[in-house]
C-alpha cells in the first residue's frame, strides 16, 4: 500500500511550490477519502499517503513501536439498535419497527402510558403537562408539536424544545419516553417522523419514536382508559461503535534532546451530519480548507527541512511533525498524544500549530497566542522579515497578522491540547468563511502561490525554534483574554455568553456531567479556578448531563451574568461564583 502511495505523489523541487501544495490538497480532499472522517478508511488512507510521503522525503517515524502511527480509539455516530413496545395486557400485538434517538438511554422498563399532551415546559414547574400529568414511574406519551404560546405565533411550533421535554420528563420522574407526532399536526405541516438526530445529547431514561397513526393509537388508548396501553414494556437501544484512528508522527533529529511540535490535523466531517454546517445534507465534506490546508503546508515543510540543500544551521533541537487525527471531534488526537506522548513530554518546548491556512487571498494569515512564549513574537518577526527578501510578486506576499488575547477561530483547534499542558503554543489561521464545515470547501479554493510563501515563513520560524534560543526564552506564559472577543471566531451557534472552557470531548464521566479539558487562558473559567479535569454538573439554574446541556446554559445566560458552577473536582463537590463574559463575533 504504501509503495503505491508514494507513486502518487508530486514531483519535488528543492523549496515547496504552489503546485505541489495543489497537489497535496487535490488527493487529500478527494471524493475518494470521503471527507477524511476519523475512524474511517478514507481518515487511513490520508494518513498512510502523509507517513509515504514523509519517508520518502527522509523523516525518521516518530510513532508507536517505531512506526509512523499512534492509533487511538474514537466513537462513531450512534446507530439504532433493538427497538420495541411489548403490550402486557389486552390484545394489541408487539410494536418491532418503532424508532429511538440517538440521545435515548438504552434500557427495558415497564410501566403505564400516561398522557403528558403537549409536554409544555413552563417556568413554574408546578403548572407543566408532566407535573399535571402524574408520570413519575410511568411511561410518558409526549406530543411533538405544541399549537400556541409564545414561540409558536399562534401557529404550529415548539414551546420550548424537545431536549427540555425530555428532561423535564426525566426529571418529574417518568421511566421513559415516546414521542411522535399527532395526525393533525401533519396536516398543518408538521414533520411526520422525528429523525434519529433529531435530538443531540444523552438523556437518562429510554425515548422512542413512533409514526403519527400509531401516536394517535396511544393518545386515543390512554383517554378512553384502555387495558393494553397499562402495563408495557418499553426497550430502546442505541448502538455507540468505536474505531480506531491515526495520529502520523515524523522525526527531523536535532543535536539537543528538546522537541518542538509542529502540527495541524488531517480529518474532516465525512459525509456531514455532526458538525456539518449544512444540516440535513447527506454529501462529501471534503475539507481543502480544514484542514487539507494545513497538512499539505505542513508536509512541504518537512520535507523541505530534511533536504540537506536547504538544511541552513544546524538545529539544536528536534522537531516532530504531527498530523492530528479526530480534531473534529473534540480535538482528541492531539489530547491523546500530550497523554500519552510518543516523545518525552517534559522535553517538548513548544507547538506550532496550522488549522485553515490556504484562504489567504487577503494577503495576511491570523497568528494567535504569540504572547504563550517571550520567543514567539520576535521570532515571527525574523522569518517574516527573512521571507520579504525573496522578491515575491505581489500575488505572492504575505503578511502575518498577530492577534493579541482572544484566540483567532475562538482557539478551537489543536494548540489548546498544549495550553493545557502548560507547553507554548502559536496557532496559524487564514480566517472563517462561507464554505466552512460545508461540502463546498473545495481545493479551486484556496490561494496556492501565497501557501508556498507561507511553507518558507514556516521553514524559517521553525528553524528559529529549533535552533540555539534558550529554553527559558520558551517558558509558558498564559495569554491575556481581552472583552469583548474579537469577531470572525469559532463559537457555539446561539450562544451569547462565554464561559472559556475546553471540553474534554472523550471523557464520559460516571453521573454524567462535562468534563474539561483545561481552560482558555485568561477566560472566565480560568479565572474562577476551574481546571483540567473538573466535571461541571450545574451551571446556574441548569443542570449539567452532557456538553449540550452546557451549551443550553450559555444560551439562556448573558455576558455579565454571576453564575454558581458546581462541579467534581477529584470525587468532591465544590462551587465558584463565574462571571460571564462577552462571546462577540460572528
Amino acid at each position: 500500500m504504501l509503495a503505491l502511495l508514494l507513486l502518487s505523489l508530486p514531483q519535488e523541487s528543492p523549496a515547496p511550490t504552489a503546485a505541489e501544495l495543489q497537489a497535496h490538497v487535490k488527493l487529500l480532499s478527494s471524493d475518494d477519502l470521503e471527507g477524511r472522517r476519523a475512524g474511517t478508511a478514507g481518515a487511513d488512507q490520508a494518513a498512510w499517503y502523509l507517513a509515504g510521503a514523509m519517508a520518502a522525503a527522509g523523516l525518521q517515524p516518530a510513532g508507536e513501536n517505531g512506526t509512523w502511527f499512534q492509533s487511538f480509539e474514537v466513537q462513531l455516530e450512534p446507530q439504532a439498535g433493538d427497538c420495541k413496545v411489548v403490550f402486557l395486557t389486552g390484545v394489541e400485538k408487539a410494536w418491532e419497527d418503532v424508532g429511538t434517538l440517538a440521545c435515548s438511554a438504552s434500557k427495558t422498563v415497564e410501566g403505564a402510558l400516561v398522557s403528558a399532551e403537549y409536554g409544555l415546559v413552563l417556568p413554574s414547574h408546578d403548572l407543566d403537562d408532566f407535573g399535571k400529568a402524574g408520570v413519575e414511574g410511568q411511561i410518558a406519551l409526549v406530543r411533538r408539536y405544541t399549537p400556541f404560546g409564545p414561540q409558536a405565533g399562534g401557529e404550529l411550533g415548539k414551546l420550548g424544545n424537545l431536549r427540555d421535554k425530555i428532561r423535564a420528563a426525566a426529571k418529574a420522574g417518568a421511566k421513559a419516553v415516546i414521542l411522535g407526532t399527532h395526525p393533525s399536526d401533519v396536516a398543518q405541516g408538521g414533520e411526520g417522523e422525528l429523525a434519529f438526530d433529531a435530538v443531540k445529547g444523552t438523556m437518562p431514561i429510554p425515548v422512542l419514536t413512533v409514526d403519527p397513526t400509531r401516536f394517535q393509537r396511544l393518545e386515543d388508548a390512554v383517554q378512553n382508559g384502555e387495558a393494553w396501553v397499562k402495563r408495557m414494556l418499553l426497550q430502546a437501544e442505541v448502538l455507540q461503535p468505536t474505531a480506531k484512528t491515526l495520529n502520523v508522527l515524523g522525526l527531523l533529529p536535532g543535536e539537543g534532546d528538546e522537541y518542538v511540535v509542529a502540527g495541524g490535523h488531517y480529518d474532516h466531517l465525512g459525509w456531514g451530519g455532526q458538525g456539518s454546517l449544512a444540516p440535513g445534507v447527506h454529501a462529501i465534506h471534503n475539507g481543502a480548507d480544514d484542514n487539507a490546508s494545513g497538512a499539505a503546508v505542513l508536509l512541504e515543510v518537512a520535507e523541505a527541512m530534511a533536504q540537506p540543500q536547504l538544511l541552513g544551521p544546524k538545529r539544536k533541537r528536534n522537531l516532530v511533525f504531527a498530523f492530528w487525527g479526530a480534531e473534529e471531534m473534540g480535538l482528541i488526537g492531539s489530547k491523546y498524544w500530550v497523554e500519552h506522548p510518543t516523545v518525552p513530554l517534559s522535553k517538548v518546548v513548544c507547538n506550532v500549530n496550522l488549522d485553515m491556512v490556504g484562504r489567504l487571498q487577503d494577503g495576511h494569515i491570523t497568528v494567535g497566542a504569540q504572547e504563550s512564549a517571550e520567543a514567539f513574537v520576535p521570532a515571527l518577526e525574523k522569518a517574516q522579515q527573512e521571507a520579504s527578501f525573496l522578491g515575491l510578486p505581489d500575488q505572492a506576499q504575505l503578511e502575518f497578522r498577530m492577534v493579541e488575547g482572544r484566540l483567532p477561530g475562538g482557539g478551537g483547534s489543536d494548540h489548546m491540547s498544549f495550553h493545557a499542558e502548560e507547553i507554548a503554543a502559536v496557532f496559524f489561521f487564514s480566517g472563517l468563511h462561507s464554505d466552512y464545515h460545508k461540502p463546498s470547501d473545495d481545493w479551486p479554493k484556496l490561494d496556492y502561490p501565497r501557501m508556498a510563501t507561507f511553507c518558507q515563513q514556516i521553514h524559517r520560524f521553525l528553524n528559529i525554534l529549533a535552533g540555539e534560543l534558550p529554553r527559558e526564552d520558551l517558558a509558558y506564559q498564559a495569554p491575556a483574554q481581552e472583552d469583548p472577543p474579537a469577531s470572525g471566531t469559532r463559537e457555539v451557534k446561539g450562544a451569547r455568553a462565554w464561559f472559556g472552557s475546553i471540553p474534554d470531548y472523550g471523557a464520559q464521566p460516571e453521573g454524567g456531567g462535562m468534563q474539561l479539558a483545561g481552560t482558555s487562558p485568561g477566560g472566565p473559567a480560568a479565572k474562577a479556578g476551574l481546571q483540567k479535569g473538573d466535571i461541571l454538573r450545574h451551571v446556574g439554574e441548569v443542570e449539567i448531563h452532557d456538553i449540550y446541556d452546557f451549551m443550553d446554559a450559555m444560551a439562556k445566560y448573558s455576558p455579565g451574568d454571576q453564575v454558581k458552577v458546581r462541579f467534581l473536582r477529584k470525587g468532591a463537590w465544590q462551587e465558584v461564583l463565574l462571571t460571564l463574559a462577552s462571546r462577540g463575533g460572528s
